[in-house]
Parts: C-alpha cells; structure tokens; sequence
C-alpha cells in the first residue's frame, strides 16, 4: 500500500474512534446534566413540601392558642376572624400536601408511606375540623357570647392537638429522609458516570493517544529529516543564486560604466566636432560680417542684426559645447562644476533665486559618479527653469566617503507624478528626461524620487552608494 493512503485510512480510523469517544462523554455529560436537574427540581419541591409540613404544625397550634382565646372571651370578633382564616388555610395546606395543588405549588403525593403516615393523623385532623367548625358555627349562632357553649369543642382541640403534632412532625422527618435518599441515590449515579467518563478516558488515552503520538513522532522525524535535507539543498542554491547575482551584478556595474563612458565619449566627440567644425566657420562668419560693416560707408541695420544674431548664435553654440562636455568638471572636480553650472543658470534664468548648500568632502569621486550626478543635476536644474515656474530652487549635496545625496527642490507649480508614466508610450516625449534620470541614477546603483503634487512644488532626490 502507498504511504500515503496507509496514513489517511490510519488517521481515518483515529478520527473515528476520536468521535466515538467524544460522542460517548458528551451523552455520559448530558445524561449526568438531566440527573443533576432532575435532583435539582425535586429537592426544591421537598423544601417547598417541608416547610408547608412545618406550616401545618403552626396552623394547629395557632388554632389551639386562639380557641383557648375565643374561650377566655377577649378579643372576640378580631379572634374569630384569625381563627376562621387559620382554620381555612391549615385545611387547604393539609389537603394540599395529601393530593397536590397547582395554587400552592405543591406536588401530589406519591409516596406509600406518607400516605400511610398521612391516614395515621387522619383522625386527629378531622376532630380538629370538625370541633373548629361546630366552634364557628356557636360563634356565629349566639347573639350573646356564653364560653360554655364553646368549651368543649376547644377541649376537643386540645386533646387532638398533641397527636396531630407528633404525626406532622414524623410526616416531617420522612419528607427530609425522602430528599437525602435522593441526594444520595444522585451522588451514586454522578459517581457511576465519573468512573465511565475516566474509563472512556482511559481508553482514549491507550486505543487513540498514545498510538497517535507514537506515529506523530515518526511522522515528525521524518519530516525533520526532509526538513534538514530542504535546508541543505537551499542553502546550496542560495550559494549558487548569490554567485549569479553576485556576478550579475559585477557585470551590470561594467556594463554600466561602459554605458556612461560611452556616452561621455560621444558627448566629446560631439562637443569637439561643433567647436571646431561649426563653431569655426561661425566665428569666421562674424568676422567677415564685421569686415562687411566696417567697409560700408554708412552703418546698415540690416548687417548690425544679422551681426548680433552671430553673437547670439555662437554665445548658445558655446553653451550647448559646455553643457555636452564640461571642462570644469575634469579639469578641477564635481564641487567646481556644480558652482559652474549653478552660475550658468543664473545668467540664464536672472529671475530665480538660486540656493546652494553643499558638504562634499575633499576626496575626489569616481570619475562615472561625478559625470553622473552632474548630469543628473543639470538634467534637475533645466526642467525646473522652464517648467516650473518657480522663483527659488534649492540644491542640496550632502556626501560622505561611499554615500552621497542630491536634493533639488523648487517652489514652483508642481505636477501629479506617476512612476507607471515612464513607460508609457504617449506621454514618453513629456517624461523623457525625467526618465534619463532615473536610469542613469540606477546605472550608478543609486535610486532617483520625485516627490510633487500639483501647487506644492517638486523635490528631486537622489541618493547614492559608491566604492573608492
């Protein structure tokens, strides 16, 4: 058989016999419950039972105290009508206790030896009714009270008195045996169905438990094994993976470097070719235009124009020369440029308040980074100046030996960006330089943020981890 299926049908048949055994203590638990309840509710009608039992014994005797009233002739009417409503509430309580009653909340009685006890002061009790009865009668007969008339009804009374005490009060103490009887028959039963929840138990522990931890125990060892031999064969391909990714990396940085350098490079040779190609023939230009102005006998407006959009033209071509390929920034490092281009800006866009705050230190950086963050905020610095309208720009370098951050900042209008429109085709020409951003600042395995809402400005940061 498959492993597997011999463990489905084991614990299969665990399950079952779990159930069974829970199953069996839940029915031991109710039936226990029904017992307790059943317990419960006879002894609350035995107290109830009692205490009308102890009640009939006060009645008698209030009738005896008050007959003896009645005969000494004090109080009449106020006796008479105690002792009427006495008489009828021992009589309803005697019968009541005998054949049960909805009104008083008294059980029938189904006990042969009560009923026995009960025939025992039957006689007893009916003298008593029968003498306080013809009592009543006298009492409402005579219009002139006479004692003698009632005396010997009250003798009656008294002389059935004491039996019928003495039979209430074994009554009493059969009624109170009855309930300890039942007390002690429940305690026999709870302890029957504590000693079948223990064996259940018992058997639950020996036929469930113990084998069910004994192969849990093997399961488990198993699966520590296969655990242990997992761990070993992913830490064997995490070794593996982190090679790749290591050598990965080291060819991404070349490929990188190649990259920038590259584009350094053509940004040179560019740069050259416009300076001393079209730049030369530009400045050859001017001079013959001034030649031509200097020759004509009265100055022409027409060549004055036309020499000052020379000068125009060549002072841009000069910048474009500067922006493709910065000699300050080979020739005395990435703080020089920066002040360079800060200055730059400033006769470019007079209106803005440039502010600089740099801590560069006085190590020089790698020559990719340095091209790299120059280019990065130079990229910054022109998509402020013409899109944001604002009137302070802030750039902050803050650099220490292998980290460096940029944070340029302006006040101006802002704009909703999304990360998701740099890939998008239609807005690629918007996002175009924002774009060069980011990937030259991945290219350096630095990370690129843009932080702006519209009316609240734009924040471009950058922050960068190097090696010497």
């Amino acid at each position: 058989m498959h492993p597997v299926s011999e463990d489905r049908s084991v614990f299969k048949i665990f399950t079952i016999l779990y159930a069974v055994a829970l199953t069996t203590i839940a029915l031991l638990s109710v039936f226990s419950q029904i017992k307790i309840q059943q317990a419960l509710n006879h002894q609350m009608n035995d107290s109830h039972v009692i205490n009308f039992a102890a009640r009939l014994r006060t009645y008698s005797q209030t009738l005896s105290k008050l007959a003896l009233l009645l005969e000494s002739g004090r109080d009449i009417e106020d006796n008479r009508k105690e002792f009427i409503n006495t008489l009828k509430q021992w009589q309803k309580s005697h019968e009541g206790l005998q054949e049960g009653s909805n009104f008083l909340n008294l059980p029938a009685n189904d006990q042969d030896e009560l009923r026995q006890m009960f025939e025992i002061i039957r006689t007893p009790h009916q003298e008593i009714w029968n003498a306080a009865s013809q009592m009543i009668t006298v009492l409402y007969r005579d219009t002139a009270f006479n004692p003698a008339h009632i005396r010997p009804y009250v003798q009656t009374i008294l002389a059935y008195e004491k039996s019928y005490l003495i039979g209430m009060e074994l009554i009493v103490f059969d009624y109170d045996r009855f309930s300890k009887e039942r007390i002690r028959n429940l305690k026999e039963i709870e302890y029957i169905v504590l000693g079948l929840v223990l064996f259940t138990l018992l058997l639950e522990v020996a036929v469930i438990f113990y084998p069910l931890s004994t192969r849990i125990r093997k399961i488990i060892r198993g699966l520590v094994t296969a655990q242990e031999k997992a761990r070993q064969l992913t830490e064997q391909v995490q070794l593996a993976n982190q090679e790749k990714l290591l050598r990965q990396e080291t060819e991404q940085m070349i490929r990188s470097y190649s990259i920038i350098n590259g584009v350094e490079k053509e940004r040179k040779r560019i740069a050259t070719e416009i300076h001393d190609g079209i730049g030369q023939m530009l400045t050859s230009l001017r001079m013959k235009l001034e030649q031509v102005e200097d020759r004509s006998p009265q100055p022409d407006p027409e060549i004055t124009l036309l020499n000052n959009m020379m000068r125009s033209i060549i002072t841009e071509t000069r910048r474009i020369c500067a922006d493709l390929l910065p000699s300050v920034l080979e020739d005395f490092g990435l703080k020089a440029a920066i002040e360079e281009l800060i200055k730059n800006a400033r006769l470019t866009a007079p209106g803005i308040t440039f502010l600089l705050e740099e801590t560069l230190g006085g190590a020089p950086l790698p020559r990719e980074v340095e091209i790299g963050i120059y280019r990065i905020l130079q990229e910054a610095l022109n998509n402020a100046m013409k899109h944001s309208g604002a009137d302070t720009i802030e750039i902050e370098i803050d650099g220490s030996p292998g980290w460096l951050q940029l944070r340029v900042r302006d006040n101006g209008c802002g704009f909703h960006f999304d990360s998701h429109q740099l890939f998008s085709k239609e807005l690629a020409k918007k996002v175009n330089g924002i774009r060069n951003m980011k990937e030259r600042a991945e290219l350096l395995g630095g990370s690129l943020q843009i932080i702006s809402a519209p009316g609240a400005g734009t924040i471009v940061q950058l922050e960068l981890t190097y090696q010497q």
